[in-house]
């Protein structure tokens, strides 16, 4: 058991951290004793366990006794754990060189480090871990930081001090039984068709990068070739598709799930035609309004309902007007007949005001939060977790977006170099867990794009893994029913705790897991590499295990 001293005010950030890693806990009781302590309040005593983890920039008892010059700065800065640098945003101490580091800055200072005393074992480390997560989930990192995913990285180190202190951890891991972690394919329906548009904007766009081959950069001379004559039998097609006698090549919505074959996906449709929103940051954008009438296309809409995918609002106005938002919401429950509806913002609009917008607006799930100009993890997890400031809206971190990988003026890679961008993030969620949610746009597949290749390779990589497929909304109900799990303090098997999963949750996806660390856990292997737990399916009973 971990026992949790911390201010009042951050009792919010404390309780979603350990949402997060999904242990048994509680905030420190006098008439109780813990395996482990974790303290960021100096001022509050610590009571003696196995191990203490003192986080903070600020001085405590641990620093007087040790003695030395601590430095502080207050616009954070960064250490390095296991061969990279993670940053920290808010206040960071540094330690003198000659203590025992387990964390390194540059220069020679230590951000944190060890001392015994008697049969306890304290950590010090310089920064508030609550501080942190609250500014992760609260305000995100800046674009040049996106590909670390610091939050997880702060869970997995605190999971390795525990564990190398020789301390049995228990925990309900951010992936389903069996699965390595969770992928939402979701598409952002911008354009409905090609038929929408004449002598305006988007048309001339189109012949331009059609024309001068923008989308076509890093190619072999083969590959260039046979896309750019692709661009110009498409020009070609134009007036036949304006009079209907061929297909409108921009048209999305079978093409998706042909390509899935069988994979679930999550469309996120505007709601209304012409209407651009109201201004962000002073500036009203007109060519952010859709051309389409959503009600022409009530029934392949519900088509793909009944194929088991799922439609969400790309939402115009509902990131900070709620009556707008239950406005545009109504519009997809109308045609759905779905009463959870999750958003997407047109354009990632957000502030610091959208959550409790989304909130009154009745919203089940918001998945805004990526970045227009890179890839990764803007909230620093891959994990679903409650927006700060709302009590029931969940946020599924956007990590992919194929405009930001691919358009001029963005990040402009090549093809090649988006692979191994998204094998990176696949890598790393895989060794920490939750979901890899991937947005690729409607026109994405046609000429002048031509992204289709890419996304063909992108769902070659992940169908060879371990993966679970769910919808943006099955992959929240999942992380519901992880959160609504409880461990009791009476032993089961083998002095493994009770865990008690909610009877309305357990049918939400794949099983939760029990992950079991422990000396006495016999390591198995698994592709060469050594896995030091034992993962137990939370919908069958424990079996016995002696030892832990």
């Amino acid at each position: 058991m971990i026992g949790v001293i911390s201010r009042e005010s951050q009792k919010a950030a404390v309780e979603e951290f350990f949402e997060l890693f999904k242990t048994p806990w509680e905030h420190c009781r006098d008439d109780m004793e813990y395996d482990v302590v974790i303290t960021t309040d100096p001022a509050s005593p610590v009571p003696p366990a196995k191990l203490v983890v003192i986080f903070g920039a600020v001085e405590t008892f641990l620093d007087n006794r040790e003695g030395g010059t601590i430095h502080f700065t207050e616009a954070g800065g960064e250490f390095e754990w296991e061969g990279e640098m993670i940053p920290v945003y808010g206040r960071l101490a540094t330690f003198p060189e000659q203590r025992e580091p387990f964390l390194s800055c540059k220069g020679g200072r230590a951000a944190g480090f060890t001392v015994g005393l008697l049969d306890h074992r304290f950590l010090r480390v310089g920064y508030d871990l609550f501080e942190e997560t609250e500014h992760l989930l609260r305000r995100g990192q800046p674009a040049e930081k996106a590909h670390i995913p610091t939050l997880d990285i702060h869970i997995a180190m605190l999971r390795k001090w525990i564990v190398d202190c020789g301390i049995p951890l228990i925990e309900i891991p951010p992936s389903p039984h069996g699965h390595d972690f969770i992928t939402c394919l979701t598409h952002d329906i911008d354009f409905m068709g090609i038929r929408d548009h004449k002598f305006d904007h988007t048309m001339f766009g189109f012949l331009y990068r059609c024309l001068v081959p923008k989308y076509l950069s890093g190619l072999s001379p083969k590959a260039f070739c046979t896309r750019y004559l692709k661009n110009l039998r498409t020009l070609l097609s134009l007036p036949l598709v304006h009079m209907g006698v061929l297909p409108d090549f921009w048209y999305s919505l079978d093409k998706y799930p042909a390509m899935e074959k069988g994979m679930k996906s999550t469309f996120f449709f505007l709601p209304f035609e012409d209407r651009p929103g109201d201004p962000y940051k002073g500036t009203t954008e007109k060519y952010r309004a859709a051309r389409y009438d959503l009600g022409r296309y009530r029934e392949p809409i519900r088509s793909l309902t009944c194929e088991g995918r799922e439609v969400g609002l790309h939402g115009i106005d509902a990131w900070k007007d709620p009556r707008k938002g239950r406005e545009e919401i109504e519009v997809i429950r109308g045609i759905t007949g779905k009463t959870r509806i999750g958003v997407r913002m047109h354009w990632l609009y957000f502030s610091d005001e959208t959550p409790m917008h989304l909130e009154e607006a009745g919203v089940h799930y918001d998945s805004t939060l990526g970045y227009n100009d890179a890839v990764g993890f803007r909230s620093g997890t891959s994990q679903v977790f409650r927006l700060p400031g709302t009590s029931r809206v969940f946020e599924l971190p956007l990590h992919v977006q194929d405009t930001a990988m691919l358009y001029p003026g963005r990040m402009n890679l090549s093809e090649k170099q988006a692979m191994a961008r998204c094998g990176n993030l696949i890598r790393d969620i895989k060794v920490h867990g939750g979901v890899f949610t991937i947005n690729w746009h409607d026109r994405s597949l046609a000429p002048e794009r031509n992204w289709d290749t890419l996304y063909l390779g992108l769902l070659d990589t992940l169908r060879g893994g371990n993966v679970w497929f769910a919808t943006a909304g099955e992959a929240v109900s999942w992380f519901e029913k992880r959160r609504a799990a409880r461990f009791e303090r009476a032993g089961g098997p083998g002095n493994l705790p009770n865990v008690m999963v909610s009877e309305t949750l357990k049918g939400e996806g794949p099983p939760l897991s029990l992950r079991v660390h422990s000396p006495a856990v016999p390591v198995k292997e698994g592709d060469g590499t050594r896995v030091p737990y034992v993962d137990y399916p939370l919908d069958q009973p424990l079996e016995p295990m002696a030892g832990v």
